[in-house]
């Protein structure tokens, strides 16, 4: 079943969510404010949804990771668990390669073995999608292969959103806020559901090209900031480590976000790097994005959303890097 809701009605719905949650939606940023990047932030009012900013430059997957999660506490032999105390929530605007994004983290932490701390998030969340049009210059997602992942999907239909379901979340939302919702047939047409791209990675099969000696030129580049790893929507990888107090006796162990990127990464005892090198730490994250994570699960881990490049102080592009290996190769 596919449903409609009238613009016009779009400021009362959001009012109505918020009476129950928390709503969060992407924000327009203001160099001359704490936002200065457009991200998804909790609003206010219906009217700090900037739905035509494009995608944001910030991925919302730290709304599951805590960037310093306390793992547990522990006094002298006693250990605590932290309790977290989390509102129910909407995540509105989402496109669908932040959708796939989160649909890699559930693979990861979720779905085959349960991380408490991103589960209780998850739970509490519902996904709603906004379909994207048109990418930016460094979107290249008809290029992989996102999935329908999402609680409700929107479409720009003009005066009306059309609305697709898509899980038993949604469909429940759907049914506790009815009054702006009017059932519909099928009024999403495959032309709805293109999304136009100017940029293109020409292939995704790149086990051939592992010993081209041009990823050098393109590591060469980078400067090993992790910029491209904290704007990805799937990298997951992190730390732990444990902060003691001075008293010896109290203190807690923690999880934060950690960059392939950085030397220090594959630091191991005796102080071995295994990968020393800015090629091999670069071609690491490339090759997990494209085939690492497809080998394990049959799915391509990058969604296309082209923040690791958008966002690169350097303005490293990978993907035209390989499409010009990709061509040299073929005979």
């Amino acid at each position: 079943m596919q449903y409609t809701l009238s613009k016009n009605d779009f400021s009362g719905f959001v009012k109505a969510v918020m009476n129950t949650h928390d709503f969060i939606a992407p924000i327009q940023g203001d160099p001359s404010k704490r936002v200065q990047k457009t991200q998804f932030q909790p609003i206010t009012a219906p009217e700090d949804i900037h739905i035509e900013v494009g995608n944001a430059y910030f991925p919302v997957k730290y709304y599951f990771f805590d960037k310093k999660e306390t793992i547990f506490e522990f006094k002298g032999h006693k250990v605590i668990d932290p309790i977290i105390k989390l509102k129910d929530r909407v995540f509105f605007g989402l496109r669908r390669c932040d959708l796939t994004g989160i649909k890699h983290q559930d693979m990861v932490f979720y779905s085959n073995q349960e991380d408490p701390f991103y589960k209780t998030r998850r739970d509490a969340s519902t996904l709603i999608g906004l379909h994207c049009k048109e990418g930016d210059d460094y979107c290249f997602c008809n290029s992989v292969t996102n999935s329908d992942f999402f609680d409700l999907m929107f479409f720009d239909k003009g005066e009306n959103y059309a609305i697709e379901v898509g899980s038993e979340k949604g469909q429940n939302f759907i049914s506790t806020f009815h009054d702006f919702f009017k059932e519909a047939g099928e009024i999403i047409t495959p032309a709805d559901r293109e999304i136009k791209n100017t940029f293109k990675l020409d292939t995704t099969d790149i086990k051939k090209l592992y010993f081209d000696e041009q990823w050098e030129e393109l590591a060469n580049k980078c400067i090993s900031c992790g910029a491209c790893n904290t704007l990805c929507p799937n990298c997951h990888c992190f730390t732990i480590q444990d902060e003691i107090n001075f008293d010896l006796h109290t203190g807690k162990r923690v999880r934060t976000p950690a960059s392939c990127q950085v030397k220090s990464f594959t630091r191991v005892a005796g102080e071995h790097i295994f990968r020393d090198t800015r090629v091999a730490r670069y071609k690491h994250r490339v090759y997990h994005q494209l085939q690492y994570f497809k080998d394990r699960h049959d799915e391509l881990f990058c969604t296309g959303c082209g923040r690791c490049i958008r966002g690169c102080p350097v303005r490293i592009d990978w993907v035209s890097h390989i499409n010009k290996m990709n061509r040299e190769d073929k005979p």
